[in-house]
């Protein structure tokens, strides 16, 4: 499958939230949240976290990239960088579910890991949860190696 990557411009940050809405299935803190303790606020998780990465887009554009296929956006990431520390830190990213599998989301990662090291980035970082194992094959793929893991911790204090 042909695809291109070019870095995103406000016109696509609607189509980066429906893609979110669409890639991202049961492997965040939200979701795991909202499953053992029921939603909170007026949201869903899944549109909680497209109103993440929505305002992401929104405030940092210039730090989106996104793929298209036939001119249509179907995956994006981002990044940021912290330039005392000059450690790269990749951000949200996702490919929509029809466009899978065809490695748009292993050509994301590459291209922001250049944009990083283009930027000044001596170390990049990325995190994820154990259970994605999808986006933990992409960033091993890539180069990334396992340095620790957390714990996430919750209880519900409303009652």
């Amino acid at each position: 499958m042909d695809f291109k990557i070019r870095r995103a411009s406000r016109d696509d940050i609607d189509r980066i939230g429906e893609i979110t809405l669409t890639a991202w299935n049961s492997v965040t803190l939200h979701h795991l949240l909202e499953k053992k303790y029921g939603a909170s606020g007026d949201k869903k998780w899944n549109q909680k976290k497209r109103d993440s990465v929505v305002n992401f887009s929104r405030n940092s554009i210039e730090q989106v990239i996104v793929a298209e296929v036939d001119s249509q956006v179907v995956g994006y990431a981002s990044w940021r960088l912290d330039k005392l520390n000059k450690t790269g830190h990749i951000g949200n990213n996702a490919v929509h579910p029809d466009f899978r599998e065809n490695g748009i989301g292993t050509a994301l990662i590459r291209k922001v890991i250049d944009i990083l090291k283009n930027e000044g980035a001596k170390i990049l970082r990325v995190s994820t949860l154990k259970l994605d194992a999808p986006a933990r094959h992409i960033y091993e793929k890539v180069g990334f190696e396992e340095l620790a893991r957390t714990v996430h911790y919750a209880v519900k204090v409303d009652e």
